[in-house]
Parts: C-alpha cells; sequence; structure tokens
C-alpha cells in the first residue's frame, strides 16, 4: 500500500471511529431526554432502517468497484454514462422505497407500537435520502475521494445527528429524531453529491453492461444477516431482563466490527484497479487483514478493561450487566470485520463462491441460533461459531486467505531477489 493508501486509509479509520462515537452520543442523549418507551421507539425506526439498506449497501459497494474499474480502463463518457445511469435508477428506487415504507405506516406504527403513524412517514423519508447518500459514498469511493469518504462517516451518518438531536426533540417530541436524522442526511447529500456530479459531466458514451451488482448484493445480505441476526433473535427469544443486557453489549461490541472495518472502504476501489490493470492486491489485503484486526482487539481491550460505571452513568444502572458480554461480542465482531475484508476483496474480484460460502454460513447461523437462544452467551456462543467456521473455510479453501497470500508474496519477493 502506497503512502497515499496508507494516508487515506487512517483518515477513512479516524473518520469511522469518530462516526460511531457520535453515533453512541446519538443514543445516550435520546435516552435523557426521552421516555423509555420512546427510546425503545426510536431504536426500531433506526434498526428497520438498517435493515432496509442491506441490499443498498450491495449496490453502494457494486458501485464502487465499477467507478474504480472504469477509472482505470475506461473512458469518461463510459464513466458518465455509468453514474447517470446509476443516479437515475437509485433516484427511482430510493422514492419507491419511501412511499412503499410511508404507505404501511398505519401497520408499521400498530406493530412497533408506536403511537402514530407520523415518525414512520418521517423514517420513510430519511431512510430514502440515505440510501441515496449511500451510493454517493460508493461513488465518491470509487473515485478515490476518500476525505468526502470520510466527511460521510464522521458527520451525516455519525456526529451531525447528536448534534441536531437535542433541539429536534424539544421543538417535535419523539419525532425530532427522524427530523434530527433527516437533516443530518440533508447535509450529506449537499456535500456529496458536487464531486459525483463533475464526474457525470462529460459527454456519456456507453455505460458497462454486467456489473455483477446482484451479486453483491446477495453477499451484503448474508453477511448483514451474520451481524445483525443475533438482536432480532435476543428481542424474540430471551427473557425480558436479558433483552436490555444483550442490546447494551451489541451496541457497544459492534464498533470492533464496523469501526475498523471501514479500511475495506479504501481497500475497494484500489484492489479493483490494481486487478483491473493485471497486478497483484495481495498486499494491500494483507496490510488491511492486519489493520482490521489489530483496530478490533484494541476496541476488544478497551471494552474489558472498561469500568462498569461507564455503562451505569451513561445509560441507567439496568445496563451494567452488559459488562461481562462486551469483550466476548468484540472479539467475535473482530472475526466478523476480517471476514468483511475477505468479502470486499471477493467483491473486487467478482467472485461468487464467496458469496455462496457466506450465504452458507449465514444459514448455519440461524440453525445454531434456533439451538442456542436461552441466554446472551449462548447467542454469542453461536455467532462466534459462524464467523469462526466461515474464516476457517475463507483459509481453507480462497485463494484470498491470509496464508496464501503470504506464501504467494514470499514467492515473489523471492523471484524479484534472484
Amino acid at each position: 500500500m502506497s503512502d497515499n493508501g496508507k494516508r487515506a486509509g487512517l483518515l477513512v479509520l479516524i473518520a469511522s471511529f469518530a462516526g460511531h462515537g457520535g453515533n453512541y452520543l446519538f443514543y445516550v442523549v435520546a435516552a435523557r431526554m426521552v421516555t423509555p418507551p420512546e427510546f425503545a421507539a426510536i431504536s426500531a425506526l433506526i434498526a428497520f432502517g438498517t435493515i432496509t439498506w442491506m441490499p443498498v449497501n450491495g449496490v453502494q459497494m457494486s458501485v464502487t468497484r465499477n467507478v474504480a474499474v472504469l477509472r482505470t480502463s475506461g473512458t469518461p463518457g463510459e464513466l458518465s454514462a455509468y453514474l447517470r445511469q446509476q443516479g437515475r435508477r437509485m433516484g427511482i428506487a430510493c422514492l419507491l422505497i419511501a412511499a412503499a415504507i410511508a404507505g404501511l405506516s398505519p401497520v408499521l406504527a400498530d406493530r412497533l407500537h408506536l403511537g402514530s403513524p407520523q415518525p414512520v412517514v418521517l423514517a420513510a423519508l430519511w431512510i430514502g435520502m440515505t440510501c441515496m447518500l449511500l451510493v454517493l459514498v460508493g461513488a465518491t469511493q470509487g473515485l478515490e475521494r476518500f476525505g468526502y469518504v470520510a466527511f460521510s462517516l464522521a458527520g451525516p451518518l455519525g456526529a451531525l445527528r447528536p448534534l441536531l438531536l437535542p433541539l429536534c426533540l424539544l421543538a417535535a417530541g419523539m419525532s425530532g429524531s427522524m427530523w434530527a436524522m433527516m437533516l443530518a442526511t440533508v447535509i450529506g447529500l449537499a456535500v456529496m453529491f458536487p464531486p459525483v456530479a463533475r464526474a457525470a459531466k462529460p459527454t456519456p458514451t456507453t455505460p458497462p453492461v454486467a456489473t455483477n451488482t446482484l451479486v453483491t448484493m446477495i453477499g451484503l445480505l448474508a453477511f448483514s444477516s451474520l451481524t445483525n441476526v443475533d438482536v432480532l433473535v435476543g428481542q424474540a427469544m430471551l427473557a425480558e431482563a436479558d433483552r436490555a443486557v444483550y442490546a447494551g453489549a451489541v451496541l457497544l461490541g459492534k464498533v470492533a466490527l464496523f469501526a475498523p472495518a471501514a479500511l475495506a472502504m479504501v481497500l475497494l476501489p484500489r484492489a479493483a484497479a490494481a486487478l483491473e490493470r493485471g497486478e497483484s492486491a495481495d498486499r494491500a489485503v494483507l496490510k488491511t487483514l492486519a489493520l482490521t484486526a489489530a483496530g478490533g482487539l484494541a476496541v476488544t481491550l478497551v471494552l474489558w478493561l472498561m469500568p462498569t460505571w461507564v455503562l451505569t452513568v451513561t445509560f441507567g444502572p439496568a445496563y451494567g450487566a452488559s459488562k461481562p458480554l462486551l469483550p466476548a461480542l468484540a472479539l467475535v465482531m473482530t472475526g466478523a470485520a476480517v471476514l468483511w475484508v475477505h468479502l470486499t476483496f471477493a467483491i473486487a474480484r467478482k467472485s461468487t463462491r464467496m458469496v455462496v460460502g457466506l450465504v452458507g454460513i449465514a444459514v448455519g447461523h440461524w440453525v445454531l441460533l434456533a439451538l442456542l437462544h436461552g441466554s446472551p452467551w449462548q447467542i454469542i456462543l453461536a455467532s462466534g461459531t459462524a464467523v469462526g467456521v466461515a474464516m476457517v473455510v475463507v483459509e481453507a479453501g480462497s485463494r484470498s486467505g491470509a496464508v496464501r497470500m503470504l506464501l504467494r508474496a514470499s514467492k515473489s519477493q523471492q523471484a524479484g531477489v534472484s
């Protein structure tokens, strides 16, 4: 990885941690300013949005890869045509997503015990706008405009939300949480649109036909299931007293997944471009794997050493019992972050084997959770087993296994010396 690549990786990593700190602060402010039932409603709306974004995250990664390839081997006209095509398609998709959720707002409000459809309608607008923001982030990744990527992670997807939240809650009550999310997203769209618009300015020619987007979406759905379904199972199957305990552990434990895994945002466009030039991306992948694992382990250590009073002071006495779960859950999520790097490289290579294998692992995870759901520790064991098996399978059967890449790098270095 070049010096520019290292700086970009460090910038995105710092922005990712800042964004997650902002999201944590969002929940802290919300917990202090609204009643517990309203806090639960806000959490449910955000979780619903996260689930909705699963396939859009696949589109985001596909856009990143394709933009990076077109910058390497295409023409400005082809890149312009592709960006305009994706803009039209995702604009229509975002409108349809928002309209569908708004249309179902009475049903969702009843099922989620929100009392009124208004928060769901606001959430629909926020979700639709965020889907477009994610695609813009994917385009700026492919353009290697990592300053914009860092801004999106630290700002509209992170720290801007808690900054806007207090005034919005005071002005609109519980619905103010969705207003804060929407305003942060509007700021993100305003900042992220210009660089993409400039790349789409040349006269368009013919966009690429084969983009492998569907396979990417399936892979992201499988990975999202592997790292999120435990929350749904916990809510449905755990005893009432254990639900809040596990939810508190998840809020902090999954920082070990999402914060260091942001390094893959730098890897994807650069690996795709290198492969398009016929070069090897093994060294960049190995460095990203090492940094991701180190970041996740650092989060695990911090959570292990963190005093229990941090949880009880910020969220309340009921969350103190989450403390013993934090390091174990963070360790599992560190493994998932490493798996995310492998999936990112597979997407850069347009490989379907990794996606097929990940779908199998996700199904196996469901089976494990059907057997192990009696306590938070059992759920963590089920997730840890699934992630561990996935990592072993990657090492045993994938060309992107760390040991294989190390051996190839060693042979290449020896050949260069001789």
